[in-house]
């Protein structure tokens, strides 16, 4: 059957918006151990009495693996494979930058771990520059009972452990991978990410980027602080890939509706942005994600999932250190991201924002890269009930925003807001349609903008979930059709626009400026059939912007459409 054009667009457009991000093809395994030492096809590095030799106790496939062990705090046995990231190979505000997986098999007894006391690691895995690996590295460590950390150097300080909120698997073999994304830039920089039987952590991004070269992947016994005897195993090497996306098992979601529930204390698919993942971040079973020490940046990894250039998110907020304190003039709270580009640290957002009195207002504002906010549209938050005489956001309450393109140029934006204490939903108290091609020379349509994320911005605060979802039916808004960027003869021309099947009745405005701050003509009174509207004026000659609206069914108005412009020119 042949589809209609119209028809074929629309299917398109839903299937591009549903589909899953692809798979990358499975690597070819480089080394099994089945052969003597010297025929590795990955080079052996021991110091101080370290040792790798072939193994029969246990193999993921064939017979033999690679054994590595140490026996004192001194002693290294790593197994890597060499390439070149240099830094200098990077341009900055590059898109989209390159990527290094490093996959394989590896076993670790729980004897090993057993041996681990407090305070004590050993260092699983790691991608780093050989010439400086403490300061230009990033490493995946063992700690006691198992529980992961991962060790990298941010944009400015030295290198920092913390922990993500997982547990390696002992006495079994795991298909473990290992990922660094170079991107030069304010946001990436040298980002990190690992996968452990498909279990997926990070990415942990802008780790520091200088005049390095990373050119070693590496697994084993790296390094450890145990006096006792440790031993790892690993086989089935396999090939490094390149791709976006790693060669193993990746069990992250492509549902069109995702939530990261932070109060299962589970880091997976857990990110962790501008560094922040410095800032002692804690994962708490009644409040969720915080920082210990002031603000971050995360979210839930959407790598895999449909594109949200179109999408909805909220947050679910709480309290994990007692009351807030006031805040004056600045953030405090919590927000939702959204059309971002994370490497230029450019997006869209709706956050709460205090005044110069301390008054919570939610906003909607553009945040521009170095040029910081451009703030578009606020809604004053409703009074707190735990504390009187303030507005702040309060355990429960909830932000949702909803952005969605309404034409190749114009975005609208909504934010509601739920006040947990009074049960009580607030709907589109913001809603706003405007220009996102050109906001302080950003411009959010083009392509690379689709990221969506959080943002906490004080340690008063945390988010027990993070809900994210893509839009297959956008709401449809009515389209200027004519006059469209031509030159009238007569100071009274005719508006005709495009019927929308909901609309209970439509709205006009014609202006001098394309921003509406003194509409020289509107009518707000048009019927639901309406479809055309004679300018009631006669315009002076000059250049006019127009735009119309409809009127939902319970009387509330819809976003703006598009704006279109004409000329008026009625003397020779």
């Amino acid at each position: 059957m042949r589809v209609p054009a119209s028809r074929f667009l629309v299917i398109m457009a839903v299937v591009l918006l549903t589909a899953a991000r692809p798979t990358a093809a499975a690597a070819p395994v480089l080394e099994t151990f089945e052969g003597a030492l010297a025929s590795w096809n990955v080079v052996r590095s021991t110091t101080n009495g370290g040792s790798i030799t072939q193994s029969s106790t246990t193999a993921a496939a064939g017979s033999y693996s690679a054994r590595l062990a140490t026996a004192g705090a001194s002693q290294t046995a790593q197994l890597y494979t060499t390439f070149s990231d240099a830094a200098s190979s990077h341009t900055w505000r590059e898109r989209p930058g390159t990527w290094r997986w490093q996959r394989a098999a590896v076993y670790v007894p729980s004897a090993t771990v057993a041996a681990l006391g407090s305070g004590e690691y050993l260092t699983l895995a790691g991608l780093y520059a050989s010439a400086n690996p403490a300061t230009f590295g990033w490493y995946l460590r063992v700690t006691q009972s198992g529980e992961m950390q991962v060790v990298g150097t941010p944009e400015s300080g030295s290198p920092e452990a913390f922990r993500v909120y997982g547990t390696f698997p002992t006495n079994q073999w795991v298909e473990l991978e290992i990922g660094l994304h170079s991107q030069q830039g304010d946001g990436v920089k040298r980002a990190f990410a690992f996968l452990v039987n498909g279990a997926f952590y990070g990415w942990y991004r802008q780790g520091r980027m200088t005049n390095e070269t990373y050119d070693r992947a590496a697994l084993g016994l790296l390094n450890t602080n145990s006096p006792d005897s440790l031993v790892v195993y690993v086989d089935q090497w396999r090939a490094a890939t390149t791709g976006s996306f790693p060669d193993g098992p990746d069990s992250r979601s492509t549902a069109a509706l995702q939530e990261q529930n932070f109060r299962t204390v589970s880091g997976v698919q857990v990110q962790y942005d501008w560094s922040t993942w410095t800032n002692t971040l804690v994962l708490h079973p009644t409040y969720g994600l915080y920082s210990s020490e002031s603000r971050l940046q995360a979210g839930r990894n959407l790598d895999r999932m449909p594109s949200v250039a179109n999408g909805w998110g909220e947050i679910e907020i709480d309290w994990p250190n007692g009351t807030p304190p006031a805040c004056i003039s600045n953030y405090c709270a919590a927000m939702v991201g959204f059309r971002k580009e994370v490497n230029r640290e450019e997006n869209l957002e709706v956050i709460p924002i205090t005044d110069a009195s301390g008054t919570f207002y939610l906003w909607f504002q553009a945040w521009a890269g170095t040029n910081g906010p451009v703030r578009q549209a606020s809604w004053r938050l409703p009074d707190a009930h735990a504390v009187p005489g303030r507005n702040l956001p309060e355990p429960g309450d909830i932000i949702r925003a909803r952005w969605e393109a309404v034409s190749s140029t114009q975005l609208r934006v909504r934010a509601s807001y739920y006040d947990a204490s009074a049960g009580t939903w607030f709907t589109d108290v913001i809603d706003h349609t405007f220009t996102a091609t050109n906001i302080s020379g950003v411009n959010y349509m083009d392509g690379y903008h689709e990221a969506a994320s959080i943002t906490i911005d004080s340690r008063y605060y945390s988010i027990r979930r993070f809900r994210v979802g893509t839009l297959t039916n956008p709401t449809p808004l009515p389209t200027p059709q004519f006059p469209t960027r031509n030159v009238y003869l007569v100071p009274q021309p005719v508006l005709t626009w495009s019927g929308i099947t909901w609309a209970a009745g439509f709205e006009i405005e014609v202006d001098r400026y394309s921003h509406f701050p003194a509409p020289v003509f509107q009518d707000d009174t048009l019927p639901a059939g309406a479809r055309s509207r004679m300018v009631g004026v006669a315009l002076p000659d000059g250049v006019y912007y127009w735009r119309v609206r409809a009127k939902r069914a319970n009387g509330t108005w819809a976003g703006w459409s598009a704006v279109d412009s004409f000329v008026v020119k009625t003397m020779p």
